[in-house]
């Protein structure tokens, strides 16, 4: 009985110690020329190592012209 915890409680610790937490993030940026570019930028700005796991464009009307805003959300390993 006493080796069955001492193993559970040897798991556990194994456990707690390989967790690695991970932080999330966002970018987002504009470009007047395309939402292409607009992604370029925003996806250039998200740290080396990152994961990306969503993205977004729309597109929006000032005036006469179009401006583009897209957002990258990403997530990181904290050592």
């Amino acid at each position: 009985m006493h080796q069955s915890i001492l193993g559970s409680l040897g798991l556990l610790a194994f456990v707690v110690v390989n967790a690695v937490p991970a932080t999330a993030g966002s970018i987002t940026a504009s470009s007047i020329w395309n939402s292409s570019n607009a992604m370029q930028r925003a996806r250039s700005r998200v740290p080396a190592g990152a994961t990306i796991t969503k993205s977004n464009c729309v597109t929006v009307q000032v005036r006469l012209d179009f401006h583009y805003r897209c957002t990258v959300d990403y997530t990181t390993q904290t050592p």
